[in-house]
């Protein structure tokens, strides 16, 4: 049996979300959705190193967190902690590192959220963002 990716980095109790600090979510997070989409495009493992790093941008670059947010949001897709937690990412020290560059800190603000739901094992939840992430008529414009 191959074990889920969760047991494979075992699993890290998280006592209080409010003491982690929202950049060190993001830290996280921006490393879970890169692994994510490195996978979905690797699928079989018939793809060159550099085709897999150069398709797997449009998914990792800061305007594309930024339209998959818009699209989110549209929906109206985050509950109260959620929006909560994008709103410090949007609005911490390292999204503000490039100025006030709004992409940038949306897409900080999205990395925040799912850093936060990967440690407190919230996979089904992290699974239903990344149905909408892929299903953004973005995948097709890139």
């Amino acid at each position: 049996m191959i074990p889920t990716l969760p047991s494979l980095f075992g699993h890290f109790p998280i006592s209080g979300f409010s003491e982690i600090p929202v950049d060190s979510l993001a830290y996280i997070g921006d490393a879970v959705i890169a692994l994510r989409y490195k996978l979905y495009i690797l699928k079989d493992g018939r793809i060159k190193t550099n085709t897999l790093n150069n398709a797997s941008k449009k998914y990792l670059t800061a305007q594309a967190h930024s339209f998959f947010i818009d699209r989110l949001n549209e929906k109206k897709f985050f509950d109260e902690i959620e929006e909560g937690i994008f709103k410090r990412g949007y609005n911490s020290k390292g999204a503000k590192k490039r100025g006030n560059d709004e992409e940038y800190r949306k897409s900080t603000g999205l990395e925040a959220v799912i850093g936060y739901l990967y440690l407190s094992d919230n996979y089904k939840r992290l699974e239903e963002i990344f149905e909408v992430i892929e299903t953004c008529t973005y995948m097709g414009e890139m």
